[in-house]
Order: C-alpha cells, then sequence, then structure tokens
C-alpha cells in the first residue's frame, strides 16, 4: 500500500513540464561495413595467441586545444574563482552550466566540484535528515552510501540483475519494509532499469527520486537524456568520464526551490546568484541566503573552460565514435567466445554510451574464472574484477567503513564473475578488435578450448 505522506512530498518536489531537450538521440555510426571484414578475419584466428596489447587504459581523454585555450586566457585573467567573473555572460562556469542544462534538457544546472558533491546537496535539497533510511543500489560506486551516511542517513542496499541494474522487485520489498523517503538510484556504467516501473513504484511508496548520472552522460531514455524522471539528478565531469575536467560534476532539476537551495549549498553567498546565467526565482534565492550552510563545492573557471568544447560535442561527435567501437568488441566477441561472454543489452527504451564495456562470464568454474583473469592481464588488458577484496564497488567492501550489512546474494553471484573495461577514446579503432580477441583468447584458454 501507498504510505501516507506521498502526496505532499511530491507536491513539494513537482517537476515541471518535460523541457525539450537541445540534444536528442542521433543513430550511431554504420558498423556493419567497416567491422565485417575485422570481425571474420578475426574469428577465423580461431584459438590462435594475440599479441599483448601495449595500449594505457589509464590514459583519460585529452582536452581539446579550444578547452586548453580557454582555461590558459582564464588564469590570465586571474578570475579563476567562478563568482569573481564581471558578469555572468563572461562567467565560464555560468556558462557551462547554461550549456549543460540544454544538453539534457532541464531548466536548471548547478556546477559543482565532483559529483559526491553533487550528490550530497541533492539529497539536502530533498530533505534527507539524519537516521533517515535512503534506498540505493547494492551494486554502484562507493560514494553513494559514503554521501548517505556523511549525512547521517542509513543506505538500504537494494539488489542487482544480470543487466548490472537496480532489481525492482527488491526495491519494491525494500520499500515495503523501510521507513525510506528518497531512493537514490545510480545508473552504475550507465545501465538503465525499466524508468517507467520506478516511478510507478515511487509514486506508490511516497519516494521522492534522485538520479546518480555519473555515468549517465549521453545515455538516453526514450530518445531523451536520462535524468529527467528525478526531482534532482547529478552527474559527473571526472576524468573518467566522458566529459573530462579532472573532477567536476553538475546538479540539474527542474525545481525552481531545489535550484535554489543547490545554488546556496555549493557556495554562493551574498547577492552572487546574479553571476548564474539561468537563475532562479530572486524570492526562493533570498529566502535560502541566509537559511542554508555554504558547503563551499564550486566549481573553477578554469574547470568549466576546458570542459566546454566536450559538453558541446558529445552527441555530434563523440557518442557515435564510442558506440561504433563498443558494437566492435561485442562483434568480435560473440564470434570467438559467445558461448561463455555475456554482454547484457540495454532495455529497449535506452540509448547506449559505449564508454565501457561489462561483461560476465558462464559456463566457467572458479578456477577457469581466475585463470582468464591471469591471462587477460598478460595479455596487457587492464579489466577490473568487481568482487575484488579493494574494488570500490563492491558492497562487502563498504561493511569497513561502517556501511550496514546487507545479504545480497543475487548481486554477489553476478559480480563474482563480471568484469569492467574502460573504452579511452584516445585509442585507434583498429585497436578495439585488437582488445576483443586477447578477452576472448583468455576465455577459451581458460575453458581449455586452446
Amino acid at each position: 500500500t501507498a504510505r501516507p505522506g506521498a502526496t505532499v512530498r511530491r507536491a513539494r518536489h513537482a517537476r515541471a513540464a518535460p523541457r525539450a531537450a537541445a540534444f536528442v538521440e542521433t543513430p550511431s555510426y554504420d558498423v556493419a561495413e567497416w567491422t565485417s571484414t575485422e570481425v571474420e578475419a578475426i574469428a577465423a584466428a580461431g584459438v590462435e595467441k594475440p599479441d599483448s596489447f601495449v595500449k594505457d587504459f589509464s590514459k583519460p581523454m585529452s582536452i581539446p586545444q579550444e578547452g586548453i585555450d580557454a582555461a590558459v586566457e582564464v588564469m590570465r585573467t586571474g578570475r579563476i574563482f567562478r563568482y569573481s567573473s564581471t558578469s555572468a555572460e563572461t562567467s565560464q562556469v555560468a556558462n557551462a552550466e547554461k550549456e549543460f542544462a540544454e544538453m539534457v534538457g532541464q531548466k536548471y544546472a548547478i556546477a559543482v566540484n565532483s559529483c559526491s558533491s553533487a550528490i550530497f546537496v541533492a539529497m539536502m535539497c530533498v530533505g534527507v535528515k539524519p537516521g533517515d533510511q535512503v534506498i540505493t543500489n547494492g551494486f554502484t560506486f562507493t560514494a553513494l552510501p559514503s554521501c548517505i551516511m556523511r549525512i547521517g542517513a542509513e543506505p538500504v542496499l537494494v539488489e542487482a540483475t544480470e543487466q548490472y541494474t537496480m532489481d525492482l522487485d527488491d526495491l519494491e520489498k525494500k520499500a515495503q519494509e523501510s521507513d525510506a523517503k528518497v531512493l537514490l538510484l545510480s545508473h552504475m556504467r550507465g545501465k538503465v532499469c525499466d524508468m517507467d516501473r520506478v516511478v510507478e513504484i515511487c509514486e506508490k511508496y511516497g519516494l521522492t527520486l534522485v538520479e546518480d548520472c555519473a555515468h549517465g552522460c549521453g545515455v538516453m531514455w526514450k530518445g531523451r537524456q536520462l535524468g529527467y524522471h528525478a526531482a534532482v539528478a547529478c552527474y559527473s565531469t571526472q576524468s573518467d568520464k566522458v566529459i573530462n575536467s579532472g573532477e567536476g560534476g553538475f546538479i540539474t532539476t527542474d525545481v525552481d526551490d531545489i535550484a535554489a537551495q543547490a545554488i546556496y549549498y555549493t557556495g554562493c553567498y551574498e547577492r552572487r546568484y546574479n553571476k548564474h546565467l539561468v537563475q532562479p526565482p530572486e524570492y526562493l534565492c533570498e529566502q535560502y541566503m541566509l537559511t542554508k550552510p555554504n558547503l563551499s563545492c564550486r566549481m573553477t573557471e578554469v574547470t568549466a573552460a576546458m570542459m566546454r568544447p566536450l559538453i558541446r560535442n558529445l552527441y555530434s561527435e563523440r557518442k557515435p565514435r564510442y558506440n561504433a567501437r563498443y558494437a566492435m568488441l561485442c562483434k568480435v566477441m560473440a564470434a570467438m567466445a559467445g558461448e561463455h561472454i555475456f554482454v547484457p543489452e540495454q532495455h529497449e527504451h535506452v540509448g547506449n554510451m559505449g564508454d565501457h564495456l561489462n561483461f560476465t562470464l558462464r559456463n566457467v568454474t572458479p578456477e577457469q574464472n581466475a585463470a582468464f583473469r591471469d591471462t587477460v592481464k598478460e595479455l596487457g588488458i587492464t579489466l577490473g574484477w568487481f568482487t575484488s577484496n579493494v574494488n570500490a564497488r563492491f558492497h562487502k567492501n563498504w561493511e569497513k567503513y561502517g556501511t550496514p550489512v546487507y545479504d545480497l546474494p543475487q548481486t554477489d553471484n553476478i559480480l563474482e564473475y563480471s568484469y569492467d573495461m574502460k573504452c579511452p577514446p584516445d585509442f585507434d579503432n583498429e585497436d578495439y578488435p585488437h582488445i576483443a580477441h586477447c578477452i576472448a583468447y583468455a576465455v577459451n584458454k581458460a575453458v581449455g578450448k586452446c
């Protein structure tokens, strides 16, 4: 049954009518023609051992020269603090906020120094208090339970599916059993559950939805950038993401009240709200000016300057390239080791962003799983194993800093055989069939096929 008070909570954080996104889903490159020859040749190689891969997976994407020049110009002026600009129009941060809001199709974007800061502020804006319970993913990055606990609240962890998304049956169970009023939903590695059902569950149990889109920039739901279902969404521009500013992030919302709170929580003071190009109503800014603590997690002008070209070319240039290479990886691995490599498909309404490859080994023993890791490492492929005792995405490792212990057997079983690989944008097209060959060979060797 629905929890009493749900209507009041929804009314307070009601979203405005959907805004048209400035960028809509565009088709990926037609990869069939340029991958067919490569796939056939590599598959024909069968069990032959490939040459080791020698490029560095840890290298982030390069900053475009336009971004470098803009950042240098900011440093020459000395106006690095976001509120030291002469006006909103001349502020790199204010312009980045406007451009990012337009990109995701929401009314407001508030720039911050990290996605963790964005998540913390977002939860403050929707009223999370010490002692509250907050439902979140059992498979996500450590920042989510950390932010919840930083407020003094308690994470309630939900099982994951083999698609690496939140298990919505378990979500409904946890919504019934807990006293949570907020769902902090992570789209881990850009994998998206059925958002229509998420909204139904939130409405049924009076949950305010906060979306962690750290991995969701460029990911679409029904042709719109992910994040618009929530009262507030959070994005990352850390170096491993599709927009690289070293550290950084954005809070997005259509709700005037949340935007005004976020501006002051993140570090605005006095009447510097006039340095934002897209401002909430003045009476809300005046209301929160002296009533919200200043957490000083602003983005700098240099950070915004270097990232703005990457905001502008994400959909038009880089997303199609990511997705073409991702398709290449999947085709080659399926051709060579499809019996043992499972790459989850996205929900039918999701437009993918192929910046990471996630896959699960099937029909292998624990010993074969370990042998696979040894071989793939020897071949120079850097994979993250989700149940490593140092992996920041494994819920059992969070217990060591005080996260409540949850029994998540479904999640544990899936992650034991699951792997994560960054798809660096600065690699060349021909690198990706080579990488896929290395992974497929390592699997086949582990199961005794070569």
